[in-house]
């Protein structure tokens, strides 16, 4: 028997070698460019990204626009980047400037996240650089995509809508955004939450987390807010994110007679505290590719209120895991949320499918392999 269990260890000890020598064998070194202006969805993912891929054994350096607000952000998370003159799309300098980064890394591979990088990365491609694959995580024009060898669309939404462009579809891999239950973690008791903003544990709380623009369907929620509020008086609305709708929100609000029972939280860092103390959340964004968001909402077991257009019927599946009304519509995204509030048992089923649905749909183990084949494949030629 002891033979036995000394051939079986043997045995595991070749497998364990065999299989980590493959695995050095695919790691790759990839050039990750971003030019955001502000942190968001797109820019949070990347973060995520490069720390799961690097652990794999994936060399990751970022390239980040030198004066990018979201540089500190990532800094804070843990990301090491370097800062470049690559912003803005009469920048020919930049090419030159991505180019010499590649060089300095020598990346088989760079990919781009977000229009302005992909359309520097392209040209670089072009060239005679390294060929490039373009990370699309919004509905955007395929000419800032057209010149890289590949694309990865963020749901099949976004490859729909690039594919009406004239960007081949073998050109295209669908990759959803991922996260997981423990990178998403309330570090803060709910009721501790709910206190700093005036409510308590039976106080109906709808929370909205997004940049403030018309896009986000910022609009229609805050019109939705006196419907909800004649039915449940003492509910709160927590808004978070920054924007220049704010103004502008402020006063619908206070025009609407609404405003005490808004709270403008801004910017948090702790909002995974924030979203775990709400009772429904609500984005009605007017086309969403795949908002981090709802993904988000999910993995806390919270039902969502969102429109039927872009790849939110991806992330959430109507009537079993949230409500989609349709874009620009105050009077259904009112009666969403009160349907939610009203029915509880219903809502806290919702959300518990929403959870188990995230958990499988946008697993980093999904990610990592759907996102290593497609390297696979364009260095494969």
């Amino acid at each position: 028997m002891t033979t036995v269990f000394n051939m079986y260890q043997q045995l595991r000890r070749a497998s364990a070698a065999s299989g980590a020598a493959a695995r050095a064998a695919t790691c790759r070194r990839v050039l990750q460019v971003i030019t955001p202006s502000h942190m968001s969805g797109a820019e949070m993912q990347l973060v995520r990204l490069t720390r799961r891929m690097k652990a794999r054994g994936h060399e990751m350096p970022v390239l980040v626009k030198h004066d990018s607000p979201a540089i500190s952000e990532m800094l804070h998370h843990g990301v090491e980047v370097e800062r470049a003159r690559i912003g803005g799309k009469a920048n020919l300098l930049a090419v030159h400037r991505i180019a010499a980064a590649a060089r300095r890394h020598q990346a088989e591979l760079v990919q781009s996240t977000l229009s302005t990088a992909s359309w520097w990365c392209g040209w670089m491609e072009a060239f005679g650089g390294p060929k490039t694959i373009g990370h699309v995580q919004g509905f955007t024009s395929a000419a800032w995509h057209r010149r890289q060898s590949h694309l990865l669309a963020v749901s099949c939404a976004v490859r729909d809508d690039l594919v009406a462009q004239g960007i081949p579809p073998q050109r295209i891999t669908v990759l959803y955004n991922a996260l997981e239950a423990d990178e998403f973690l309330p570090q803060r008791d709910a009721a501790a939450v709910r206190a700093e903003f005036g409510a308590d544990d039976r106080t109906p709380v709808v929370g909205t987390f997004g940049h403030l623009s018309v896009k986000k369907g910022y609009r229609e929620l805050f019109a939705a807010m006196p419907m909800v509020l004649a039915a449940f008086p003492d509910a709160q609305f927590w808004i978070f994110g920054q924007g220049d709708l704010k103004e502008e929100l402020e006063q619908t609000a206070r025009r609407s007679g609404v405003l005490k029972q808004v709270r403008f939280a801004g910017f948090r860092r702790d909002a995974a505290a924030m979203m775990n103390a709400i009772d429904v959340m609500a984005l009605p964004s007017h086309r969403e590719p795949c908002a981090l968001a709802y993904i988000e909402a999910a993995l806390l077991a919270k039902p969502i209120v969102a429109c039927r257009a872009g790849g939110a019927p991806e992330s959430i599946a109507d009537g079993e895991t949230g409500i989609l009304v349709p874009v620009g519509d105050s009077q259904a995204v009112g009666e969403a949320i009160l349907a939610l509030l009203e029915n509880r048992d219903v809502a806290r089923r919702m959300g518990q499918a929403g959870c188990e649905r995230a958990r499988e749909m946008f697993s980093w183990s999904r990610f990592i392999s759907t996102l290593e084949g497609a390297y696979d494949r364009v260095l494969a030629g």
